[in-house]
């Protein structure tokens, strides 16, 4: 069920267990891809001459208990994406405040030399080219345009990553405060090892045995 990306209310009432059994079985699954992440190491998207886009967006999500204003829970997360791949492939992560100290260490820390860098002009982007020698950065001031009529550039490819991991989490009926990093994650994870339902399946699963059953298979040989 969660390799063909049902709703866990769906699989839920499926499978016949009770809701709260449905939910922790998804979490720990997300929790599987994020170890995933972690053991490949940082992201490094593209090389000499392939353009990332990059970008900030807001993202609305659930309080934990459902209790709170929506509005306190409100959190920016920065985007990147590798513009050769179709569709993008992208790398995000949480950051609580949106200025260059925050920023360019992200954006160097996973990108790799030659990278050419296209964004709008936000502030904290203006010191790329000077901060970080090895990309080149281009911009697009959309307060008067989407395409850069002079250079040709744009930043479509990061926009509409940010809508289809929206759009994912709106069929899941929202995301919860404290579960917004497993669930970004999970979406990484999506893009590298299940392209289809069934890459998906047998991916959790090899990730399953190499995170648990590899570890108690080690332990039970060594004793």
């Amino acid at each position: 069920f969660w390799s063909r990306q049902n709703p866990v209310l769906d699989t839920a009432e499926c499978v016949k267990v009770a809701h709260t059994t449905a939910v922790d079985v998804y979490q720990w699954l997300r929790e599987v891809c994020s170890t995933r992440l972690i053991n490949d190491g940082p992201v490094v998207l593209c090389g000499p001459g392939i353009v990332v886009q990059i970008d900030e967006s807001l993202f609305k999500h659930k309080p934990k208990y459902n209790r709170g204003r929506r509005a306190d829970y409100e959190q920016w997360v920065f985007g990147m994406v590798d513009t050769s791949k179709t569709p993008s492939l992208g790398y995000m992560q949480m950051v609580d405040t949106r200025n260059a100290a925050t920023l360019l260490p992200i954006i160097q820390a996973h990108t790799a030399p030659g990278t050419i860098i296209h964004s709008d002009e936000w502030a904290a982007y203006a010191r790329i080219a000077r901060d970080i020698p090895h990309l080149q950065h281009e911009t697009v001031n959309h307060s008067e345009e989407f395409v850069n009529r002079a250079t040709g550039v744009y930043t479509q490819n990061i926009e509409s990553y940010w809508n289809r991991v929206k759009k994912r989490f709106k069929t899941m009926k929202g995301v919860h405060s404290h579960q917004l990093p497993s669930y970004l994650d999970e979406f990484m994870w999506w893009e590298r090892y299940g392209a289809t339902s069934e890459k998906a399946f047998y991916s959790i699963l090899m990730d399953i045995i190499l995170q648990y059953v590899a570890g108690v298979t080690c332990i039970l040989f060594n004793h």
